[in-house]
């Protein structure tokens, strides 16, 4: 038996083979966990869906801009309008801070995304899992509110589940690709070597 346990196993009638070529077996933990590298591969449809996602935050934004800074915030915020709910100035500060959330976090990201820092896997897997939890809360929220006009239908439910089926997707992909693994691995910085210094012995002066 080989002291190696990365060689290849040996078998009594000759080498094995697979069909007609022969199996080759990774002789070293580095060709083990060897794979693709960069940024390529199914990680480019994680940088658009982080480019969709500032984009869509972006317009929700926007057309939150003239609720808040218009006429329409006092008629919601303030007790006896007929526009008034207790629930529907919070909701409004809810959907900004969360826009805000994601908008924030899916640029900074992309800039770990593009700097293939090692942090990345982790904060994007947060992201993923934000996101659909945020829509979910939104509209439960909302369909509380009778002066929001919001009920749940078969098209929000969708929204949500696709979310959580995308989350579902994309999770796992990000913990367990060998991609994702080589291509935002920590970098390991050199250590610098202490060159010892041998200290001189003063010599003893002449005639002492």
């Amino acid at each position: 038996m080989s002291d190696n346990p990365y060689s290849a196993p040996q078998s009594s009638r000759g080498r094995l083979t697979l069909g007609d070529e022969p199996l080759q077996f990774s002789q070293t933990p580095q060709e083990r966990n060897a794979g693709p590298e960069g940024l390529g591969g199914w990680l480019i449809v994680i940088g658009i869906k982080l480019v969709a996602t500032i984009l869509i935050g972006c317009r929700m934004l926007m057309s939150m801009v003239p609720v808040i800074t218009g006429d329409t915030w006092d008629a919601i915020t303030t007790p006896g309008t007929d526009a008034y709910h207790p629930l529907l100035g919070p909701l409004i500060i809810f959907e900004l801070v969360g826009n805000l959330v994601l908008v924030g976090g899916s640029l900074a990201l992309l800039v770990m995304f593009f700097r293939k820092a090692p942090g990345f896997p982790r904060w994007m897997i947060a992201l993923m899992v934000f996101g659909p939890a945020l829509t979910a809360v939104d509209l439960y929220w909302a369909n509380q509110i009778p002066a929001a006009d919001v009920s749940l239908d078969d098209g929000d439910v969708t929204v949500v589940a696709r979310s959580i089926a995308s989350a579902c997707i994309w999770v796992p992909y990000l913990l367990v690709s060998k991609r994702v693994r080589n291509t935002f691995k920590a970098r390991r910085t050199p250590r610098r070597r202490i060159e010892p210094v041998l200290e001189t012995s003063a010599t003893p002066e002449a005639g002492a």
